[in-house]
């Protein structure tokens, strides 16, 4: 039983968690980061096939990817190898978060939601917006590196409206994309590392300390 000298902290308590829920999305669901982590791998293999069977070119990674021979078809089979892995990657984050939330007994769409969204796709697009205007001037290398920083920049955003942990993620990505720059020879190694190994052990680690 509570005694009433217990009763201001524990109100504290209740005001703390209601406020924080109000100003973060706390159900981001860990196994969500999974899914994205495996697609990520997929999609870095099918890079990986599409490279080696369209570039005819040992040191392809320091030649833009539209530029040379087969480009174009390079490209198109590229674009269309990651959008799967984010269609993918964002449905599992939705309806995994939607299930969570759900069993929590909290809404998924709120104001919040709907800010944290808003800062996960300004980054996103601008990076899109980037890659695109850049890929027929600039190393292969760059452009995957580009795709890690802009992602991280986008995580960063996000992380002021659900877990510190989404921050750190961001961070992460960041560091990928620059060893991405460092190490252009491994380009779709650190790529996969990036967008695929990193993103399993983050939902892992989610999944654990959140049951969720």
């Amino acid at each position: 039983m509570m005694n009433q000298s217990d009763q201001p902290l524990e109100d504290i308590r209740v005001i703390r968690k209601l406020m924080e829920e109000s100003s973060r999305f706390l159900s981001l669901s860990g196994l969500s980061g999974i899914i994205a982590g495996i697609a990520g791998l997929a999609g870095a293999w099918a890079a990986h096939l599409v490279i080696r069977g369209n570039t005819p070119y040992a040191d392809w990674y320091l030649r833009p990817l539209a530029g040379g021979e087969a480009a174009a078809g390079t490209v198109l089979e590229l674009f269309a190898a990651m959008a799967v892995v984010l269609v993918v990657a964002f449905t599992g984050a939705v309806i995994l978060s939607a299930r969570k939330a759900k069993k929590s007994g909290m809404h998924a769409w709120t104001p919040v939601t709907k800010r944290m969204l808003v800062s996960l796709l300004l980054p996103l697009a601008a990076g899109g917006l980037f890659i695109l205007f850049t890929i027929k001037t600039v190393p292969a290398s760059v452009t995957a590196a580009s795709s890690l920083i802009f992602y991280g920049v986008a995580m960063m955003s996000a992380g002021k409206f659900t877990f510190g942990e989404i921050h750190w993620l961001g961070v992460l990505e960041v560091v990928t994309g620059l060893a991405c720059l460092l190490l252009p020879q491994y380009t779709i190694i650190i790529w996969a590392v990036g967008f695929g190994v990193i993103h399993i052990f983050y939902g892992l680690f989610m999944h654990l300390r959140y049951r969720g």
